[in-house]
């Protein structure tokens, strides 16, 4: 059964299992190709360079794109290094040749200073910490406002991480738990490849659907599934014998196409798109094309 999101007719393809994660690949036609850079490519390329603000600001991280064309940073996305690591709160396309400040989330509570190079992470965050932090943005027409986390709740999602997985980090860092168990998973991750025609993918476990991506082409998936599914495996901590369905994705899908959304300017090219409600999510939209959504049910109804 084919699902409309967002304009977007999606397919449901047949489940992986990765412990007790379940994924699942969304499918769709071929659609028109933007002229753009993944955060993965950048980094291998060397065109980008991020910095701290002057003077440094935790929410806050300055991107400059050296490339001739937008540049993708997605929603999850680490960023490892500057005075400490952080993870964006929302996708922006950075327009060409121009720096741009992008709105993040600390996931490294205890460094403040002694600054590092800028790299990026392997892993996106885990659902558990995206989740959160993306229920906790305010509208976007609340001025100075929209973009902001819940500092305090995301770091309580990490320690809960460190809790959960007996990794003790001297700096609080989520990137030292992912390491930590990393090769618990790494065998069947290194086995994960996309679809031909895969653009997306969904995620549960214990048989609930925790959440999705979804891009624009499958070029863009590629280059962030592995990272998005070894965030997720953090929270693939237990075992269970119950899996996610084909079923309970699709009835997802049609869950976030009923959601109140809220749509705004980006913060560097495209509209942002936010979803609130029983399904919480934020997006970017570029010429009329769904560059990225990343959606998941609300905390508040997973516990």
């Amino acid at each position: 059964m084919a699902s409309d999101v967002l304009g977007v007719t999606v397919k449901v393809g047949e489940q992986r299992e990765i412990g007790s994660l379940s994924v699942f690949p969304l499918l769709a036609a071929a659609g028109e190709a933007l002229a753009y850079l993944t955060g993965p490519e950048a980094f291998e390329a060397d065109l980008i360079e991020v910095s701290e603000l002057d003077p440094p600001q935790v929410p806050s991280l300055a991107v400059f794109n050296l490339a001739e064309v937008p540049l993708l940073l997605v929603e999850g996305e680490t960023l490892l290094g500057g005075s400490q690591n952080r993870t964006m709160n929302v996708t922006v396309l950075c327009p060409p040749k121009a720096r741009t400040v992008v709105p993040v989330s600390c996931v490294e509570a205890g460094r403040w200073g002694a600054e590092r190079p800028v790299s990026r992470s392997r892993r996106h965050s885990p659902v558990s910490v995206r989740a959160a932090k993306t229920a906790s943005l305010a509208p976007l027409a609340a001025a100075g406002r929209g973009r902001r986390s819940d500092q305090p709740r995301v770091w309580e999602e990490v320690a809960r991480q460190s809790v959960i997985h007996g990794v003790a980090s001297g700096t609080s860092a989520l990137e030292d738990v992912g390491d930590a168990i990393e090769d618990c998973f790494a065998e069947q991750l290194e086995e994960l490849e996309p679809l031909a025609d895969q653009i997306g993918v969904a995620y549960a476990i214990g048989g609930t659907v925790l959440g999705l991506d979804l891009f624009d082409r499958p070029s863009t998936l590629a280059e962030y599934l592995k990272g998005i599914v070894a965030g997720i495996a953090l929270d693939a901590y237990a075992d269970s014998t119950v899996k996610g369905t084909k079923e309970s994705v699709e009835r997802f899908l049609v869950e976030i196409d009923r959601t109140d959304r809220d749509v705004g300017p980006g913060v560097g090219l495209g509209e942002e798109l936010r979803l609130s409600g029983d399904v919480v999510g934020t997006g970017l939209s570029f010429e009329d094309i769904l560059v990225h959504l990343a959606a998941f049910p609300s905390p508040s109804l997973i516990g």
